[in-house]
């Protein structure tokens, strides 16, 4: 078979679930910063394979990914110098899982690539010309990202509210002290307007998927992951101090938001850290 006929048949497998794929950008020293990659691809001496050398970390999926769709740097340096490889997992692959304290199954790994052999087919697009198309597929990743973030803090909201209404102390249902009632009009609050920032820019990313008519798109996704992230975070401690002894239990009535909590840190830093996002939309705006 060809290399065309191999793509397509490969590309119809991962599409009916049948291989699995992985996006393989952050380095241990380039994470939100994916101009400084340090991942080298070099041209064979017989120029039909790309031979890389290299180290991927935080991998979501990594170690049950077939291939890698890789940020590997193919020129010199800063962003003109990066291209977009698909490695398939094989012979100078290696992952190793993280333990990490959170999204237990996500199969984070950490990927090292050593003298792999990458047909030069399996290059994306053209070489060195891989930088933007990164940034652009960031947009629908951290738009995903604060998402999950925006629903598991409807969830703690949800559960917050279900506990307290059975719960009873000092004579009374938890839900009829004041104290509690703001808790959960706070968290609730802002999971709606948070709600409301997802609908406006989902509206938006409909009709410019990529942002590339609509430059407000990056600096309102970026903004939209903080407030989500943050929200998140304030919710799952207020619906922590609601359940009290049993958010710090796993399992049984309070295990949801204790499951929750564990993720806090990983929406609040993965696609791109608060503090990133913040610098990033306002270098944007161009104030």
């Amino acid at each position: 078979l060809s290399p065309v006929c191999l793509g397509s048949l490969r590309r119809a497998a991962s599409i009916n679930a049948e291989y699995m794929g992985a996006l393989a950008v952050s380095e241990p020293r380039a994470g939100s910063d994916v101009r400084n990659i340090y991942t080298t691809a070099k041209l064979s001496e017989d120029g039909k394979n790309y031979i890389v050398n290299g180290e991927k970390y935080w991998i979501s999926g990594g170690m049950k990914a077939d291939w890698f769709t890789t940020a590997v740097r193919t020129g010199g340096p800063g962003r003109k110098g990066i291209s977009v490889l698909i490695i398939p997992r094989g012979q100078g692959v290696i992952t190793s899982r993280l333990p990490l304290q959170g999204h237990a199954n996500s199969a984070t790994a950490y990927v090292v690539f050593r003298n792999c052999k990458v047909p030069k087919e399996y290059l994306v697009g053209k070489e060195n010309d891989g930088f933007k198309p990164i940034m652009f597929n960031f947009n629908q990743e951290r738009y995903g990202i604060a998402i999950s973030a925006v629903c598991f803090a409807r969830v703690c909201v949800e559960e917050a509210v279900r506990y307290a209404k059975t719960r009873k102390t000092f004579g009374k249902a938890l839900i009829d002290h004041q104290v509690i009632r703001h808790k959960i009009a706070n968290m609730s609050k802002r999971v709606m307007a948070c709600y409301g920032y997802m609908c406006i820019l989902g509206f938006a990313m409909n009709k410019d998927k990529l942002g590339l008519v609509d430059r407000t798109i990056p600096r309102n996704v970026a903004l939209f992951k903080v407030e989500a992230t943050q929200t998140l975070e304030f919710c799952a401690r207020e619906a922590s101090q609601i359940f009290g002894g049993r958010s710090y239990v796993r399992g049984g009535r309070g295990g949801k938001v204790e499951r929750i909590y564990r993720d806090v840190r990983a929406y609040a830093i993965y696609g791109g850290s608060e503090e990133i996002m913040l610098d990033l939309a306002m270098r944007q705006a161009k104030l």
